[in-house]
């Protein structure tokens, strides 16, 4: 049955109904009256808060979006047909495919088996292939932009932030692109190649064996951090895929195999065996070669699968953050050392405020123990659900990276969120994002937005403390933050900065 609150799209694009929603748009299945065949389209969003020189820009991506897919031909690609202006926005005509995004498999039945895993990694690395020999990045390689159809086929979705060689750049230096946890570490410096591409399919193929991703943390600014600084853990579910993502993830892109040796070892974990040699791209001859433990914490990666190679992957988390620009060992640091700032790890977020404290802000259940501890960061929630308040305290604990202090180390992280965040203004997988606004006497460097999200209100509060990136989130029921409901998170935000600040 159509869609009665949509109408028909050139006159021929009848919806019929809704498939899914996310940051950019809805998409719904539909039928072409003219070629009398199902269609999916993309309905995208425009965010009433956004400027209008703003929403000229998300139409600009959008048709890029459509320029980039449709000059691309290949059976891992979703296909783009047509794009229609009506409403002032556009809307993309794509194939309609019948499955299950990755992100949805992996959330729905668990890790998937690694040569699995492999051969997705192969189709998706073919359609990549072909994207850059056309001069296409993506640029948004994860597992919600990877389709598994019904079929058996993959194939790669949304190419709404593609970069095209010879397109003008829509985004501003100060805003990041992409994914947090899936954004290569040279696209967050500022770099971009198709090296980057790669990188971001080492992480998805990492979660979809794994079940999450390599650099999954509490909060955004510390899966920033964690992409920049620190090691993905070893895969222990991947078997003889553990080296190939090991590798395609290694920070330095020249450290990583390129697009035809990547492809052979995927090719052969597929078939069950081992993946064969994985050393780096060549380097110009040019190019200064770094000793290699300065670079990262692994040896060369020549292997063929074994336990050898589980030994010194197993290893590497140690050696990161301890190893000097010279690639001897440096001590590691203390808490006495002021380069390592003032926190040795995260406090327990649940002992930074008093069961008074927390019922002023609005919450009157008792806290959820620490949860999603992992590494350095932790949250802890209140609530009052489903129509009371809601408290959420997260922490990020930062150390220093080589030539840097932790404090430089956590400003610099927060630096790159607070661009996300601003560049995200206006949209949200659930809902909408509002501006940022400056707050005073919290912490360092504090600053606050609005949320809506699941017909709830959220006040966001971001603030440093040394090396620790604290994020408040207060919410109700509602449509918008109320003076009140900003008034009692920037109180809670204080009371948690005080208790941080009279701790050593």
């Amino acid at each position: 049955m159509a869609d009665p609150a949509l109408p028909v799209l050139a006159g021929r694009y009848r919806a019929l109904d809704r498939l899914g929603a996310g940051g950019m748009g809805v998409v719904w299945r539909a039928r072409d009256e003219l070629l009398h065949r199902e269609v999916a389209i993309k309905e995208v969003l425009l965010s009433r808060n956004l400027t209008e020189a703003e929403r000229a820009e998300t139409r600009e991506r959008t048709l890029r979006e459509a320029r980039a897919a449709a000059r691309l031909s290949h059976p891992s690609i979703v296909a783009v047909h047509d794009v229609v202006a009506q409403e002032g926005r556009p809307w993309i005509v794509m194939d309609l495919i019948r499955g299950r995004s990755l992100d949805r498999v992996i959330r729905g039945d668990g890790p998937l088996p690694p040569q699995r895993v492999a051969a997705i990694g192969v189709a998706v690395l073919d359609a990549l292939s072909l994207a850059h020999s056309r001069g296409i990045m993506h640029r948004d390689v994860k597992p919600a932009n990877i389709m598994l159809a019904d079929d058996g086929e993959v194939l790669l979705t949304d190419f709404g932030i593609a970069t095209v060689e010879g397109d003008a750049q829509l985004t501003s230096a100060d805003s990041l692109i992409g994914s947090p946890g899936y954004i290569a570490p040279e696209r967050l410096r500022g770099g971009d190649d198709p090296a980057a591409d790669l990188w971001s399919l080492g992480a998805t193929l990492y979660a979809a064996v794994e079940g999450r991703g390599p650099f999954q943390r509490g909060i955004p600014v510390a899966t920033l951090g964690a992409v920049l600084t620190e090691p993905p853990p070893f895969p222990s579910r991947a078997g003889d895929l553990a080296p190939v993502l090991l590798a395609v993830l290694e920070k330095d892109p020249r450290l990583r195999p390129g697009e035809a040796m990547l492809r052979t070892a995927l090719q052969r974990v597929a078939q069950g065996l081992p993946p064969g040699p994985l050393s780096p791209v060549s380097e110009p001859e040019t190019a200064p070669r770094q000793p290699r433990r300065a670079r990262h914490g692994r040896t060369r990666w020549l292997v063929g699968g074994g336990l050898a190679v589980v030994a010194v992957a197993a290893v590497a988390t140690t050696v990161l953050l301890t190893t000097g620009g010279s690639g001897a060992p440096s001590p590691s640091p203390t808490p006495s050392d002021p380069g390592a700032g003032r926190f040795a790890a995260a406090p327990a977020p649940c002992t930074l405020l008093t069961g008074a404290e927390v019922r002023a802000a609005g919450p009157t259940s008792a806290p959820v123990s620490d949860v999603a501890k992992q590494d350095a960061e932790a949250y802890c929630a209140w609530s009052d659900l489903p129509g009371g308040s809601s408290l959420r305290v997260a922490l990020g604990h930062l150390t220093p990276t080589p030539g840097r202090s932790a404090p430089d180390t956590a400003h610099a992280f927060f630096a790159a969120e607070r661009a996300k965040i601003k560049a995200d203004r206006g949209t949200s997988p659930l809902g909408w994002v509002g501006p940022l606004r400056e707050v005073d006497r919290i912490g360092a460097e504090a600053f606050a937005y609005e949320v809506g999200a699941l017909e709830r209100a959220h006040e966001v509060i971001r603030f440093r403390v040394s090396n620790l990136l604290i994020e408040v989130n207060l919410s109700q029921k509602g449509k918008r933050v109320t003076p009140e409901l900003r008034r009692r998170t920037v109180r809670t935000a204080q009371l948690v900065a005080e208790e941080l600040n009279s701790r050593d």
